[in-house]
């Protein structure tokens, strides 16, 4: 009888070890174990329109997130709000993952923005220095454990990505309630848009110069060097 209980209690556990099917993860192809306890959701991916390179057409920026480790684009990702942040910041560096934008044209400049969950937001802040191209306002979904952040500014130089400026914001504006989070076209108390101006404040500087706290300045922007 112990014989027989023993068969059965071996078989068993070669079929649990090779009777699983391997998993995806949209087109990739994703680890079978370190996953299995993992809540994916779909990734959320922006874009934006403008005319970017100054040839007076419309563009459109695609928010793009790749797996250098499955060689595809990540289509579903470690949910942050199902599992633990530390498990999510491990998944996306397993996945090697490099979140980067390109422009829906042939042979233009690709901005990589290094490994990260994806974007905060992608604004576009209009003909800011008046050289002809709208310029884009971005703030990076960090995989980091500080809610300090900074809004980037670029604008495509020479056919070049070029970071124009740079100030810090605090990630409580990026906050929603609901399931769905919205598509942000300002950075409320950071970077808003008054009566067709921009304004802007930078987080540091508020604790920097207390009687300017609440102050918005305009926002002004230099033109590619």
């Amino acid at each position: 009888m112990k014989q027989v209980l023993y068969i059965l209690i071996l078989t068993l556990e070669l079929l649990s070890c090779n009777g699983q099917s391997e998993k995806t993860v949209g087109n990739s192809t994703a680890p079978k174990a370190a996953d299995n306890k993992i809540k994916l959701h779909k990734l959320d991916k922006l874009f934006v329109v403008g005319d970017f390179d100054d040839d007076r057409q419309k563009d459109t920026i695609f928010q793009y997130n790749y797996s250098k480790l499955t060689r595809t684009e990540i289509e579903n990702s470690a949910d942050p709000f199902q599992n633990e942040w530390d498990t999510v910041v491990k998944w996306f560096y397993d996945q090697d993952a490099d979140l980067y934008l390109t422009i829906n044209k042939s042979n233009q400049d690709t901005l990589h923005l290094g490994t990260a969950q994806g974007l905060y937001c992608l604004i576009n802040i209009g003909d800011n220095n008046a050289d002809g191209r709208d310029e884009i306002a971005l703030v990076i979904d960090k995989l980091d454990f500080s809610r300090v952040n900074s809004c980037k500014i670029y604008s495509l130089c020479e056919g070049n990505w070029t970071l124009l400026k740079e100030f810090d914001i605090y990630e409580e504006s990026f906050d929603f309630s609901g399931n769905t989070p919205p598509v942000f076209a300002e950075i409320k108390g950071f970077l808003e848009n008054k009566n067709g101006k921009w304004l802007y404040i930078d987080y540091h500087q508020e604790y920097e110069r207390a009687e300017d706290v609440g102050e918005m300045l305009i926002l002004k922007i230099d033109k590619c060097k």
